[in-house]
């Protein structure tokens, strides 16, 4: 039987299975409609008290499924911060909120935005939320919404206070200074200095951080020559390929920094959250698939993630979390030859019995290196000095008949699962 349960910032939580912020903790109703499906934590919309956020452009999502099978799950959205009345959200919608997580025994983070630098555009959330019950506060200092939809006295607000090591360690280290719940630094990805600004809010005092924010986007509809939704940049909730970028980025933090790290962005599936949980965060979040899966894959992923620690023999979320920490390095210090051999010293090797020759690997060959002879050929043929060892043959290869091998050793350099071997130590 294995144990779910797990702790952070020394709050134990029944799961690391959450929602980040989102509508869906801005009102009792709609977290309802979560914590009944087992999480372990979830965090409120942004409440503030900045000019613009609190009006959003009506629609405000846009759905980019009819643009291809690939967006299936992407959307622009132009929707911003909370936009109920602060005073309503605090006496009415927050009281309601806390009761629910408190029955559900799920644990309810609070996050407020003030206004860019000036922490004491801040401090009164986090003041209001400890009076009130909150255990723990987001600083949402990470999110293009603000920026983009504040008015231009206020358009310091969101991402450029984020991007900042100084800025975001000033204001910080002031709410850290104003309470006594643990203050959680949300990231935004557009940060270059990620690790810069994840040192900064440690050295403040923050107790973790919150990684990432959605990243900005807009589209085009080609058919009407126009922007698709608001003629603008604004929130690009990316769907599932964004975690891609989303996990670099907390990988430069998780590999820097020692405070706990929640994170998110992308997150689908229950490997999509134990992907997080291996590269060192505490809590997995989920934002955007509610929206286009709906709440129920919440469940599923509380479900897939005891049912994979069970086949793999885990007990503990902590016999796996940050397994991948100790090994991120910078692509310039993996290993390579010196210069790059003109013929590749790196092959695909066939397996006949698993070859179904449905010609996929020599159809998408970048360098058409592979070609397949239905008639004559039990395997594809490789044309040795076109090929340029790449693997992406490999990838594409629906029954794992391929293999990148040494051409010289035989030594298997990847076989489509996991990182790749180190094979220039031993060539």
């Amino acid at each position: 039987m294995v144990d779910l349960s797990t702790s952070f910032c020394a709050i134990e939580v029944k799961n690391p299975i959450g929602v980040t912020s989102c509508d869906f903790g801005g009102n009792e109703r709609l977290l309802r409609r979560c914590v009944e499906q087992g999480i372990g934590w979830i965090i409120g919309k942004t409440v503030h008290q900045i000019d613009g956020p609190h009006r959003w452009p009506r629609p405000y999502f846009y759905s980019l499924k009819r643009f291809g099978k690939e967006l299936g799950d992407a959307f622009v959205c132009s929707q911003m911060f909370h936009n109920m009345p602060y005073e309503r959200w605090r006496d009415d919608e927050l009281p309601r909120c806390l009761e629910t997580c408190r029955v559900h025994n799920v644990l309810f983070i609070g996050s407020c935005s003030g206004i860019g630098a000036d922490a004491d555009t801040w401090i009164p959330f986090l003041k209001d939320m400890e009076a009130a019950g909150v255990r723990m506060v987001e600083l949402d200092t990470g999110g293009p919404h603000a920026t983009f939809g504040a008015v231009n006295a206020q358009k310091e607000v969101g991402a450029p206070l984020a991007m900042d090591p100084k800025t975001a360690y000033q204001v910080t280290k002031a709410c850290v200074e104003a309470v006594n719940i643990p203050i959680m630094f949300k990231m935004t990805p557009q940060c270059v200095n990620m690790a810069g600004v994840a040192m900064a809010v440690e050295r403040a005092g923050a107790a973790a951080i919150s990684a990432n924010n959605s990243f900005y986007g807009c589209w085009i509809d080609h058919e009407t020559g126009t922007f698709f939704g608001v003629p603008a940049s604004m929130g690009g909730l990316m769907g599932r390929p964004w975690q891609l970028f989303s996990l670099a980025k907390v990988m430069e933090i998780t590999a820097t920094v020692h405070i706990p790290v929640l994170g998110g962005g992308g997150t689908f599936t229950y490997d999509d959250c134990v992907r997080y949980l291996m590269a060192g965060c505490g809590l997995a979040g989920l934002c955007s698939s509610l929206y286009s899966r709906g709440v129920e894959v919440l469940r599923r992923c509380i479900d897939g993630l005891s049912d994979y620690m069970d086949r793999k023999g885990y007990h503990r979320i902590q016999d796996f979390q940050g397994c991948v920490v100790k090994d991120f390095q910078y692509l310039r210090d993996w290993r390579r030859e010196n210069p790059m051999a003109e013929t590749t010293p790196i092959i695909p090797e066939f397996d006949a019995d698993r070859c179904d020759q449905c010609g996929v690997c020599a159809r998408v060959c970048p360098y058409g290196a592979l070609s397949l002879d239905k008639t004559n050929d039990s395997v594809p043929r490789l044309n040795r000095e076109y090929c340029c060892g790449c693997g992406w043959c490999v990838g594409h290869c629906r029954p794992h008949a391929i293999r990148c091998v040494h051409a010289e050793t035989g030594e298997v350099v990847w076989n489509g699962f996991g990182t790749i071997a180190d094979w220039i130590k031993t060539a």
